[in-house]
């Protein structure tokens, strides 16, 4: 009987040591709080100058054949979004040639590539073919538009503008009294990428359509 009681009382008192252990304990949580402040990835165009050729599709006199100056070109960049170049030709005709020297440099704060660069007719263009890598040169009825593209080309923040050119050549077909239009997009990813130039495109919100 008091062998009984002994052991009864044993396990009482474990069972208030482990209360104990469970009520008095103290306890302390270190924290770790993060912030990832990201980049910015720009670019703009810094310098638009636009001139007219003759002798297409070269070599290439400066000027209108015969020293005339009958046709016309400007090239603006949009003083709302420096993304954007309004290029203009007025009064042109077969065989008139006009000629954009731009430039873009990175904007923003981490190094980009160029990727990717799509020629797109505008409402009146009719048969376009888009070919060309690093000139990529889109050949509708009505014009010929070529654009010095840069494919793989690298631009650090704040570094040297990458100049390019855009040429322009008015076709046998061309009607009068009537305009045309087309759009070039070049598409810039962050160098440690490598998508391709659709891809690239589709992350921007855009699509690169075939002519």
């Amino acid at each position: 009987m008091g062998k009984t009681v002994v052991l009864l009382v044993f396990g009482l008192v474990l069972a208030l040591a482990s209360l104990g252990v469970a009520y008095g304990l103290w306890s302390k949580v270190l924290t770790i709080e993060g912030t990832v402040n990201t980049g910015d990835l720009n670019a703009d165009w810094n310098l638009v100058s636009c001139g007219e050729l003759y002798g297409w599709p070269g070599p290439f006199s400066q000027g209108e054949f015969l020293g005339k100056d009958v046709g016309s070109v400007v090239g603006t960049i949009d003083p709302n979004d420096h993304q954007i170049i309004h290029f203009t030709v007025n009064n042109g005709y077969p065989s008139y040639v006009a000629d954009c020297e731009v430039e873009y440099s990175n904007t923003g704060t981490i190094p980009v590539n160029v990727v990717g660069v799509t020629i797109i007719p505008g409402a009146g263009l009719t048969n376009c073919i888009l070919t060309g890598t690093q000139t990529k040169t889109l050949t509708c009825d009505q014009l010929t538009v070529k654009f010095v593209d840069g494919i793989s080309l690298q631009l650090d923040p704040g570094g040297e503008p990458f100049a390019s050119s855009l040429r322009i050549h008015v076709e046998q077909l061309a009607k009068e009294r009537t305009s045309y239009g087309f759009e070039v997009g070049i598409c810039l990813a962050q160098w440690n990428e490598d998508p391709t130039s659709e891809e690239c495109f589709a992350a921007a919100g855009n699509s690169e359509p075939e002519p």
